[in-house]
């Protein structure tokens, strides 16, 4: 395939993934805007020069941006066809092609950067190299002015699993407990390859489906050399899919207990977010820059009470969405996002309770 036909094809499944993000956020959104609009308003841009967005795509993040900000802001992106569909929405908006690590601005030109769901995603582009990008940062924020973040999906997985790899331990998606039960979700556990290896030996001598149900999904993580794509691909099939989840549960905890039974070590899973990931590395590049401080580093939660919409089911009385971890209940959850829940005065009977939480990372530029 032709560079220009491998292009082609990353822009449409860019799109469709950005589809697919602004139809599980559209019950969040007005959560999302106020999040934003708080955010900006606590850490404002610079008064002078421009607010670029990095990684705009079709241009979800504008639509939360305060109008103040928003008149300021040139978006960016790799992709010209997505900057295209950014302007037939939004035609007054300013957009320039452009990528994180190489920005089409001068030294000091820009009032503040912000992003939604980009950093991630172009360290990733480049390798896993942090410090590059930050010192574009530090090249094109003008002192006093600010990197604002923020992620409310779950972060790229590709590099934290190929340093998973490295260090021996093997991924999978958290079926032990809910994942909301953290601040920061725990959407992953992390096995000892070399415990799963055997035990996956064993099942498969002992004739214990999960070898034959699973061996396939975990031989990406097994196997030398380790391809991150391949790996991320499998974790996410099974992610994706509560039946997939239930029987990974059911058999997994089945062949533990049998193998425990004839010899081998306990299954010992370990705790591993993967938004604290992202915010290790974050904190991490931005404070060896010597160029920025960090600001404000955690999640932010926001709730309302609001009539229950066509797509929710008659019993549901709650559903959230904090970095990526959806949840839609038929009663109040034990921990909710916001800690409490908003006075339900005024809201209509029947009202479900919407919570939103958003991983908002701030670093201000130093200098004079």
């Amino acid at each position: 395939m032709s560079k220009r036909k491998r292009a082609a094809a990353g822009d449409v499944d860019l799109l469709r993934a950005l589809e697919l993000l602004r139809a599980r956020r559209a019950p969040y959104a007005g959560l999302l805007a106020a999040i934003v609009d708080d955010t900006l308003a606590r850490f404002p841009p610079a008064a002078a020069g421009s607010v670029v967005e990095i990684g705009a795509g079709t241009g979800q993040l504008g639509e939360w941006l305060p109008e103040a900000v928003r008149a300021r802001v040139v978006h960016t992106d790799p992709s010209g066809r997505a900057l295209r569909l950014l302007r037939a929405a939004t035609p007054e908006a300013a957009t320039r092609l452009g990528r994180a690590e190489r920005l089409p601005f001068g030294d000091s030109a820009c009032g503040a950067v912000i992003g939604l769901c980009a950093f991630d995603a172009a360290v990733e582009a480049r390798g896993g190299d942090a410090a590059t990008l930050v010192r574009e940062l530090g090249r094109v924020v003008a002192p006093g002015g600010r990197f604002v973040h923020f992620l409310d999906m779950a972060t790229l997985l590709e590099g934290p699993f190929e340093k998973l790899a490295a260090s021996g331990l093997c991924p999978i998606p958290n079926v032990f407990s809910d994942p909301g039960d953290s601040e920061w979700p725990l959407d992953i556990v992390l096995l000892e390859r070399d415990w799963l290896d055997a035990v996956l030996d064993f099942a498969a001598r002992a004739g214990h489906p999960l070898a034959a149900t699973f061996g396939p999904a975990f031989q990406p993580f097994l196997a030398r050399p380790f391809d991150k794509d391949t790996a991320a691909a499998s974790f996410k099939a099974i992610a994706s899919s509560g039946e997939r989840r239930r029987a990974l549960l059911a058999e997994l905890a089945s062949a533990a207990r049998l193998s425990r039974e004839n010899g081998y070590p306990p299954l010992k899973p370990l705790p591993f977010h993967s938004g604290r990931y992202l915010l290790s590395v974050l904190e991490t590049s931005f404070r060896e820059s010597g160029a920025f401080e960090v600001e404000e580093a955690r999640i932010v939660a926001r709730a309302a009470w609001r009539a229950r919409s066509p797509e929710d089911a008659a019993t549901v009385r709650y559903r959230s969405l904090c970095l990526g971890h959806q949840r839609i209940l038929d009663e109040l959850p034990s921990r909710l996002l916001a800690g409490t829940a908003p006075p339900r005065e005024g809201a209509a009977q029947g009202a479900i309770l919407v919570e939103a939480g958003v991983f908002v990372f701030v670093a201000r530029r130093l200098g004079a």
